[in-house]
């Protein structure tokens, strides 16, 4: 390999590379945003389910800082994770499903 071929490489500056690095503009960011926070909102989904505690609206509304959720709020959310055990699977996954000996027909006349 020549060093002429891999010194005639353009030369860009690292805030050059940055921009066209950006593949998604500022406004379709923000848009997105709002579209989540607003799903989030209207269906009471993570830390929109609590009250906060810094801007006192209830559940299931927008903070009134705008585009951040507070962090009491999010301590809240956690919180309250914390506190209710998930709940247990009714059999474990992969497991064969069994029926009671007794809920079985008896005989050949219950089997098609």
């Amino acid at each position: 390999m020549s060093t002429a071929a891999a010194l005639a490489a353009p030369r860009r500056s690292a805030r050059t590379a940055a921009r066209k690095s950006a593949a998604v503009p500022h406004s379709a960011l923000d848009a997105m945003l709002d579209a989540v926070y607003e799903t989030h909102r209207r269906f009471r989904q993570g830390a929109f389910g609590e009250p906060c505690p810094t801007c006192h609206v209830p559940a299931g509304e927008l903070c009134l800082a705008r585009r951040s959720v507070h962090a009491a709020r999010r301590k809240a959310h956690r919180d309250r994770l914390a506190q209710t055990d998930p709940a247990p699977l009714a059999r474990p996954v992969g497991a064969r499903r069994t029926v009671p000996a007794a809920s079985l027909p008896a005989g050949r006349e219950g089997v098609l």
